[in-house]
């Protein structure tokens, strides 16, 4: 069966002139006929950007459609001309709601969703500190950070938001209330964690897995009190896996919430390095390490308020390798689109021009690489690799720019005619004695070793 019959790109999945020049009315980027166009602007942006390392104006301006002057251009990169292409990535995120099936995987099908969250951060011209500011000091004054998190099983992009690099995950992520629906999983890492977070979650009946903060602690139910875990009473007696039922304790008088604690003992190595980033970081900050620190160095510890039929023991460092997928995507947002690269040094709105220019392409592209995903995955149990789908993108960025500019439905029937050859290029190969993390999720292959469950399961 051709796995590119049904995965074809619609045109309501993409910004047509029509709704660009709309929204930049809108912004007021636009308000009489001149020699800029919008859709003209903000497609050299997208196409050009891509491959022409550094963007300068003078090669910028010899894309557009009219002859413009290098400082007519300098000039239309104004706070409107940020607002309108901020917009328009705004508005392609909204038409990337998927409406094609999740992808089917074993251990996924019980939640609706599973939603991966993650940041990335790069430094910046020092000048441009009033817009992205940076921690200072031996670091740099100006960072940028992006917030993106989508949801695994269909691909969708639920939040793609650019911050100042001081802005720390832990507050940014209490926006998932917002987020979560009932029967979603999240998974983040250890920068999103706070009691606050996760109570939100498991009060709209959805479930969250994290690594767990070692300098946090959990408790367990005694006689009816709450009495702090002993993690290193509990582990010396323990060299295999080891499950403890327990909550976690709120700021309030009687806030604590039921989770199941999964840790794994991690080889000597692992473990050194581990204490040896510990004293590392300590030294850094004029501090030492606690005991309890080092000692947790020996395990990784995972918490979770699943109950065991939703998610075995065995399967949870499965499960969590998922969110490197997260990590993947960052890798190629730098390594190929240049997401971090910019010659801009003093304007403000120039540089989050090319930034939300570029942040569309990336969606474009996650949207193709969602549908061919699912069609390889449904009817070969293959994946589509997105660093070679980057690739394949960027190599074609020209004549994408081309089509484009002639019309929407010119650039669409050009994707169309390109994924037979996407799907055959892209495909993900690897060494049959190793199975991928999907592999391995869709297949129930977990970890083989036994597990101790210590405490009542207040779960269900």
């Amino acid at each position: 069966m051709d796995t590119s019959e049904n995965i074809k790109l619609k045109l309501s999945e993409i910004l047509t002139r029509e709704e660009v020049n709309a929204i930049a009315k809108k912004t007021g980027f636009f308000q009489r006929t001149g020699k800029i166009c919008p859709f003209d602007f903000l497609m050299v942006l997208i196409f050009r950007l891509a491959v022409s390392y550094p963007p300068a104006l003078r090669l910028m301006v010899s894309f557009l459609e009219k002859n413009v002057s290098r400082s007519g251009l300098h000039q239309r990169f104004s706070e409107k001309a940020a607002e309108f292409v901020k917009c328009c990535l705004q508005t392609i995120i909204a038409k990337q709601t998927m409406k094609d099936q999740p992808v089917s995987i074993k251990l996924l099908e019980p939640f609706n969703r599973v939603i991966i969250q993650d940041s990335s951060s790069w430094d910046i011209s020092p000048q441009l500190k009033e817009i992205y500011t940076g921690a200072g000091g031996s670091a740099s004054k100006a960072n940028c950070k992006l917030q993106f998190c989508y949801d695994y099983k269909t691909g969708s992009i639920i939040l793609l938001e650019d911050t100042k690099g001081t802005e720390p995950d832990q507050a940014h992520g209490k926006q998932i209330k917002d987020i979560v629906k009932e029967n979603d999983l999240i998974l983040r890492d250890l920068g999103y964690s706070s009691y606050e977070t996760f109570a939100d979650i498991a009060q709209k009946k959805a479930y969250f897995c994290s690594r767990f903060l070692t300098t946090s602690d959990v408790w367990e139910l005694i006689d009816g009190k709450y009495v702090k875990v002993d993690f290193e009473k509990i582990f010396k007696q323990n060299d295999a896996g080891v499950e403890l039922n327990v909550f976690l304790k709120g700021k309030g008088k009687d806030q604590y919430l039921p989770i199941r604690l999964i840790a794994f003992p991690v080889p000597q190595e692992i473990a050194n390095l581990r204490r040896s980033r510990l004293h590392k970081n300590a030294a850094k900050k004029g501090r030492t390490c606690s005991p309890k620190g080092l000692f947790l160095c020996d395990w990784s510890m995972f918490i979770i308020n699943a109950s065991e039929d939703l998610i075995p023991s065995k399967m949870i460092r499965t499960l969590y390798r998922i969110r490197w997928s997260i990590e993947l995507v960052f890798k190629n947002w730098k390594s190929i689109l240049k997401i971090h690269v910019s010659s801009v040094r003093k304007n403000h709105w120039r540089i989050k021009c090319e930034l939300y220019a570029k942040l569309i392409l990336a969606v474009m592209v996650h949207s193709i690489h969602q549908k061919v995903h699912y069609s390889t995955w449904t009817i070969k149990k293959k994946e589509i690799s997105f660093d070679s789908l980057w690739k394949y993108i960027i190599a074609r960025a020209e004549s994408l720019h081309g089509a484009v500019k002639k019309s929407a439905s010119e650039y669409v029937a050009i994707i169309n005619s390109l994924l037979p050859s996407i799907i055959k290029v892209c495909e993900k190969y690897h060494q049959p004695s190793r199975k991928t993390t999907l592999q391995m999720i869709d297949e129930m292959i977990g970890d083989v070793q036994h597990f101790k469950i210590i405490g009542k399961n207040c779960l269900t």
